[in-house]
């Protein structure tokens, strides 16, 4: 009896998948893309060639999240929740998505030149994704995690998400205040935006894993 229990959970649960590693690898993929804008606005001008590698990078995260979805499909049994799984996999495609937002209306306002306010939202955007990565690392190990390691990570992406909530009032302040003419004021404001939602998305993502944390305990 005892080992047709053993041989019924292997089914269940197949041994030779990694639920968690499917985080880590969506983290990775939206790191790179994280990356690959800092790439593009390294210059005082914007290299579209760099930009328009985003699009790829975002291709691929979405087919890892298809691919982690019909696998979710077929499972019977989970180590967690099917549905925080789900969260937390679209959770990090969704940061991706909008990195790849803020690529796509550089090219469609011709943006041409970055600005320090770009700049600081870019830096703390690979900031804030290298710390998703390292939390989803951390979650990988879910029989032991490291709570303290893992709330001091989310904290830090709330933090950074709050230091681009600054440089967001900080540019839309100097952008109505200065002598820019109309449309340059009006495509600025559009990518100031985008950028700072790609924060907010991040800090979705570690509430989504916090949740996670809140429910185990």
């Amino acid at each position: 009896m005892n080992n047709f229990l053993t041989q019924l959970k292997h089914v269940m649960i197949p041994s030779d998948i990694d639920y968690f590693k499917m985080f880590t690898d969506g983290a990775e993929i939206t790191l790179r893309a994280a990356q690959a804008l800092q790439v593009a606005f390294a210059d005082s001008i914007i290299n579209i060639d760099e930009l328009r590698k985003i699009k790829e990078i975002e291709h691929e995260g979405d087919k890892h999240v298809h691919v982690s979805l019909r696998t979710l499909e077929e499972a019977f049994i989970t180590p967690i929740d099917q549905s925080d799984l789900i969260d937390i996999l679209k959770a990090i495609e969704n940061v991706t998505d909008h990195i790849d937002y803020v690529a796509a209306h550089c090219y469609m306002l011709n943006i041409t030149e970055s600005d320090r306010y770009f700049d600081r939202f870019i830096d703390t955007t690979v900031q804030a994704c290298r710390k998703l990565l390292e939390l989803m690392i951390c979650l990988r190990n879910f029989k032991k995690l490291d709570l303290k390691k893992m709330n001091a990570l989310i904290e830090e992406i709330n933090d950074l998400e709050e230091i681009a909530d600054r440089n967001y009032m900080e540019s839309m302040r100097e952008l109505f205040t200065s002598d820019l003419d109309y449309i340059t004021v009006i495509k600025k404001k559009e990518i100031y935006q985008r950028m700072e939602d790609v924060l907010d998305r991040c800090e979705d993502t570690a509430n989504a894993v916090e949740k996670l944390l809140v429910a185990k305990l």
